[in-house]
């Protein structure tokens, strides 16, 4: 049984707390484990596959090639997987595509432990593994509606974002040390484990509600695409959210990318650190995200005009300013917490203004924006790295990202909801 349609209940009269009324049903716990660790595989793969280009070449471009080639894919499938989504049972959908991805994990890291890995065939195992991450991804967003009732989608934006990030830190930590210590096939290893254990831990959710068990078929989704998109991008605040969520994965995007090698030119330290500087971000995010899915009510307009329209682009622009490892770690944590608040508003006020039946299609829109943002943050580091250097990339980022923002989300009309 699913919280889907139950009404808050408790023993003193009182309602519950959101999280504990989450916690005590099963079937979302599942689902929420489940998530977490295939999130953190999703905010380590990039980490994993970067620091192996940093070994394997001096070029200052290529990550920003690899980059280009893990998110590429979301741009193209990201739309036709959540059409898709609305039409088949995102239960088994889901833990299928996952045992897809530790298949391609595990076979890549053989590759890696014998050596005969190189830039071209890490950008070739790149693509196919961002081609199964990126038919994942809109199916993640899109059973949650189904599982808990609207008056606790925010609690459960938060969770996810919170587990989700302490499974990123917990990767990201994980997966610099195992390389450290085992080398890079190690990285590789550790998210094919990753992800079989998300498979086992889906395949106890049980998902009642299934839109169609008719197999796609390509006319019908093309059809349904277009329809999706028509609905999410001719209606506020949906369009601004979306064009939003590209704004956000470009920026993050970006960032990531040029850590790692700021981390080994400026900082002169290693995997390790590295690892440890992206992971700090979720930890700010987990402490953020922890205490939003514990409240009842929030204004998300505002939120989202606050923390995305003005912190999403400063924390980049402080970042750059950091003098040190120290300090920039710093950054990171508060950065991590204002982007808790940031997506949980994001997402909880996008899901509350889709209907049911476009669900699938509208986060599909969103993962696109997302995940799609990559190759443009990828393209974006790697005009600019070269030229200027990692730290001058970042502060160019941030300016340009609040540039973008401000101007979308402090409007009237939407920083008000």
């Amino acid at each position: 049984m699913t919280l889907r349609d139950d009404p808050p209940h408790a023993s003193n009269g009182k309602a519950p707390s959101p999280i504990r009324e989450l916690w005590s049903d099963d079937n979302y716990r599942n689902f929420w484990l489940a998530q977490i660790l295939f999130w953190g595989v999703n905010g380590t793969l990039r980490f994993v596959f970067i620091w192996l280009i940093v070994t394997l070449t001096d070029w200052p471009s290529a990550e920003g090639l690899i980059g280009i080639a893990l998110g590429l894919p979301a741009l193209l499938l990201s739309l036709p997987a959540g059409a898709w989504s609305d039409r088949v049972n995102r239960q088994k959908f889901i833990q299928r595509w996952i045992l897809v991805t530790a298949v391609l994990f595990g076979v890549f890291a053989v590759v890696v432990a014998s050596d005969n890995a190189t830039p071209f065939m890490a950008g070739v195992a790149a693509v196919f593994i961002g081609v199964s991450t990126a038919i994942i991804s809109p199916s993640t967003s899109a059973i949650v509606p189904t599982l808990v009732p609207s008056r606790l989608l925010m609690n459960a934006a938060a969770l996810q974002n919170g587990g989700g990030q302490a499974a990123q830190f917990a990767g990201l930590v994980l997966g610099g040390a195992a390389i450290a210590l085992f080398g890079n096939a190690a990285g590789f290893v550790l998210l094919s484990v990753m992800c079989v254990g998300s498979a086992i831990l889906m395949g106890n959710v049980d998902v009642t509600f299934t839109p169609s068990s008719q197999p796609p078929r390509v006319r019908a989704l093309v059809s349904e695409m277009k329809q999706g998109t028509k609905y999410g991008l001719s209606r506020d605040p949906l369009r601004t959210l979306l064009v939003l969520s590209l704004v956000l994965g470009t920026s993050f995007s970006a960032m990531q990318i040029t850590i790692p090698r700021l981390v080994e030119e400026d900082y002169g330290l290693g995997s390790e650190a590295a690892g440890l500087l992206l992971g700090t971000f979720g930890v700010g995010m987990l402490i953020s995200s922890t205490l939003v899915a514990g409240r009842r009510e929030m204004r998300h307009g505002r939120n989202v005009a606050l923390f995305v329209g003005i912190g999403l682009g400063m924390g980049q622009f402080l970042l750059s300013l950091a003098p040190n490892y120290s300090l920039s770690i710093v950054v990171m944590i508060a950065w991590g917490i204002n982007a808790g608040i940031a997506i949980a508003s994001h997402r909880t006020l996008l899901q509350r203004e889709t209907s049911p039946e476009m669900m699938g299609r509208v986060m599909g829109l969103m993962t696109l924006g997302f995940a799609g943002g990559l190759p443009f943050g990828a393209l974006t580091q790697s005009l600019l790295a070269p030229a200027v250097g990692p730290v001058m990339t970042m502060r160019i980022v941030g300016i340009a990202t609040m540039c973008l923002t401000i101007p979308l989300t402090w409007r009237k009309s939407f920083y008000t909801r």
